[in-house]
């Protein structure tokens, strides 16, 4: 904010602090609002590398297709440090299937299914029974209610094979 400025918007008038907390929540629902918002104004795009705004950052496009995230190697680093669980999904499924460090691949798997991720979740359950870890496998399973209906985990295989 330019104190220098005769005329200040309300926005302007705002603290960083809560630039931040609003940034974050357009970061959590759309990556295309997001990047609107943070190129309207300086204010707004100070708070871009907010840790509340990378923790929360929606990475839809690249959870969609993990190895684009290859191009965006920074965003990646700085999400990862924030514990964004898309960027544990999309580590995971990188280490894990790519480059065949399945034990750091599992790791970031889980870090995502325990922060709730639903593909997180449903594919590190699935590692699990495949690695003969059956009761931690249905344990994290059961977070989907599968039991009760398939709907939930059949819409997570769809995405996950995509």
């Amino acid at each position: 904010m330019d104190p220098r400025k005769v005329d200040i918007s309300r926005l302007e008038s705002l603290p960083q602090d809560l630039l931040g907390i609003i940034v974050s929540k357009v970061a959590a629902a759309s990556t295309d609002d997001y990047i609107n918002c943070i190129l309207s104004c300086k204010e707004l795009g100070a708070s871009a590398d907010d840790e509340r705004v990378l923790q929360k950052l929606n990475l839809a496009p690249l959870v969609k297709k993990p190895l684009l995230s290859i191009q965006y190697l920074p965003l990646m680093k700085k999400t990862l440090a924030e514990n964004n669980p898309d960027a544990h999904y999309i580590k995971g499924i990188i280490m894990y299937f790519l480059l065949t460090d399945s034990d750091t691949g599992l790791h970031h798997l889980g870090v995502s299914a325990n922060a709730g991720k639903l593909e997180g979740i449903y594919l590190y359950a699935i590692i699990l029974l495949c690695r003969g870890r059956t009761v931690e496998g249905k344990k994290y399973l059961n977070q989907l209610k599968w039991t009760e209906d398939t709907t939930l985990v059949n819409n997570c295989w769809k995405k996950i094979k995509i």
